[in-house]
């Protein structure tokens, strides 16, 4: 990419916005399809994640876009999301830095240690407590491919609660129904 080593020399490897997560774009802070632009002065590196909130919306300033980008993260803070590769909901950023992943399955992407947060784990509590067994999920993610469709992933599932679950629990019987 034309540009990312003088980016990153001049404005460090993180996310020029939310300054938490490490750069992997470019963002051109007045959007290229406004006006092509592809000078040095128009371009700063950014998480993929606050690149695409920012789209192609047009802002005043670049610190106007930063606080733009920054009260969407924030909202976004405690949103729920599924695990795609396991299916196991959580909430994004609280447990996992992943829109897509659960703490257990980033860390198996990306050699981290969210799962040995505090917060992982009481989640991880507050779930099997609501009869949501996350052993289920992890046999899903061993058992099935990253290419296994969703509708596939969700049947396994099933049938692995059903396994775990009394076949007269009133969790398992709605299941099937």
């Amino acid at each position: 990419m034309k540009h990312w080593r003088e980016l990153v020399a001049y404005y460090g490897a993180r996310c020029y916005y939310c300054r938490s997560e490490i750069a992997t774009t470019i963002d051109h802070v007045v959007p290229y399809s406004y006006d092509q632009d592809n000078n040095f002065e128009n371009l700063v590196p950014a998480c993929i994640w606050c690149n695409a909130l920012a789209s192609n919306k047009t802002f005043d300033n670049i610190e106007q876009k930063r606080q733009y980008i920054l009260n969407q993260r924030n909202k976004m803070r405690n949103k729920r999301a599924v695990c795609t590769s396991c299916l196991l909901p959580y909430g994004y950023l609280l447990h996992s830095p992943s829109l897509f992943l659960c703490a257990e399955c980033y860390d198996d992407e990306y050699s981290t240690n969210y799962s040995q947060k505090k917060e992982w784990k009481r989640w991880i509590e507050q779930l099997m407590a609501a009869g949501i067994p996350a052993e289920a999920h992890r046999f899903l993610k061993e058992s099935t491919g990253r290419k296994t469709n969703h509708q596939k992933k969700v049947e396994c599932l099933i049938e692995k609660y059903a396994d775990i679950f009394d076949s007269d629990n009133e969790f398992a019987l709605m299941l099937y129904n």
